[in-house]
């Protein structure tokens, strides 16, 4: 066997000191970067639900994952959706699941002040029941439908109730009243016309897209910075006809869609991604401490590693003997 020198060895457990120090840096932070391609969504336990807010600072605690988006390729003439990329991160407590959005977007649409104009939107997408299998991500199957939750920019605030709140120079005759009985459709509970900031949607194959009978989900949205940070919530086992109970189930599939209102995108016009797996986990999020002591951890033995290598290099000189 070929025997090597006391340098040679100390820079092999150099080196291996450093491995495994990053390879125990990583499993505190629960990072498998050998596992990028199928990314999976966690969504740990916390104790409180003020995670409705896009703001809250419980949010830096929650790992994101993201998520690459593909034009809707079913659009004429070569599909529609323009965001690349959505950032999506997942909480619940012991009886809400919470799930946040976030991407770039340069304008604010909010109000579609015209027959051309268009909001900015997003969306999650559910299968109604747990299976092996997953169904067709688009509007679902007969065998196999899909719950969405629909969010439309402007609407935290309520849907416009006349012309001039959409337009300052729009006008229209209307009743004295602005009570429900004069507004048909809002008097009959039509979500399209009732003020929601997530509409709650089923559906079990294309044209076959309703209302769910019951309207459980909530949301709320900021935009700065050139970008949309958007978080729905439903209870876990708030689930009527065509739901998935998420209390029951440790894990369900997920999917988003984004549409960028600027670019006249509504409807199939929109950015989706594949399907992947949300975790419902019982633990809370990693603690950050852990992390950065792992982290800091790994600046001494390098520091250290590269201290001790300088060392034996000196020794390691021909000594001056003139």
């Amino acid at each position: 066997m070929k025997a090597f020198s006391k340098p040679v060895r100390r820079r092999r457990l150099m080196l291996l000191a450093i491995v495994v120090a990053a390879a125990l840096t990583l499993q505190i932070a629960d990072v498998h970067p050998a596992v990028a391609q199928i990314p999976e969504l966690t969504a740990h336990q916390i104790s409180s639900s003020v995670a409705l807010d896009p703001g809250a600072r419980l949010w830096t605690r929650a790992q994101p994952v993201a998520m690459p988006l593909s034009a809707q390729a079913g659009v004429w003439p070569f599909g529609g959706g323009s965001v690349s990329m959505v950032e999506v991160r997942a909480v619940h407590t012991d009886t809400e699941l919470f799930i946040k959005l976030s991407w770039d977007d340069e304008t604010f649409d909010a109000k579609p002040s015209g027959i051309d104009r268009f909001v900015d939107a997003a969306a999650v997408e559910f299968p109604s029941e747990a299976r092996s299998s997953v169904p067709a991500i688009c509007m679902g199957q007969a065998d196999g439908g899909v719950n969405i939750w629909h969010w439309q920019a402007g609407m935290s605030e309520g849907r416009p109730q006349t012309i001039e709140d959409l337009s300052e120079h729009g006008y229209v005759d209307r009743y004295p009243s602005t009570d429900d009985l004069y507004f048909p459709a809002r008097e009959a509970g039509n979500p399209v016309a009732t003020p929601l900031p997530v509409t709650d949607l089923v559906a079990v194959g294309f044209g076959t897209l309703a209302p769910a009978s019951e309207q459980n989900v909530q949301g709320r949205a900021e935009w700065s910075n050139d970008r949309w940070e958007v978080v729905f919530s439903r209870g876990l086992s708030d689930a009527s006809i065509d739901q998935i109970d998420l209390g029951e189930e440790p894990s369900v599939d997920i999917a988003v869609a984004v549409w960028d209102g600027s670019r006249k995108e509504r409807d199939g016009r929109k950015s989706v991604s594949q399907f992947v797996l949300l975790n419902v986990s019982p633990e809370g999020p990693p603690r950050q401490g852990l992390v950065m002591i792992g982290v800091l951890g790994i600046g001494v033995i390098i520091a250290g590693a590269l201290m001790l290598q300088q060392a034996t290099d000196r020794r390691s000189l021909p000594q001056d003997v003139s």
